[in-house]
């Protein structure tokens, strides 16, 4: 019983200050403003809305299964083109 609570009591000594660091990024200067990343954010957003409507297009021009087809496996390979490739 004594070992068991010397045991807890070490444990909890040791656990605080793991509680106690701040987690938390801290914004240091270093790398693009919040600003920067905003507009980055919304020209990525604005090129996906502009993809997407070109592939609408597409499939609303589409006369058959085989064009929807067509359509889907273009946009999809545009899609896999532009994600970056694994190390």
């Amino acid at each position: 019983m004594k070992t068991a609570m010397i045991a807890m009591t070490v444990s909890i000594l040791f656990s605080a200050p793991a509680f106690a660091a701040d987690n938390a990024p801290q914004f240091n200067g270093a790398g693009p403003s919040f600003e920067q990343r905003k507009s980055d954010i919304l020209k990525h957003i604005d090129e996906r809305i502009a993809r997407n409507q070109e592939e609408k297009s597409c499939v609303q021009a589409a006369k058959n299964h085989d064009d929807i087809k067509a359509c889907r496996d273009k946009f999809k390979a545009e899609v896999l083109q532009q994600r970056p490739k694994p190390r």
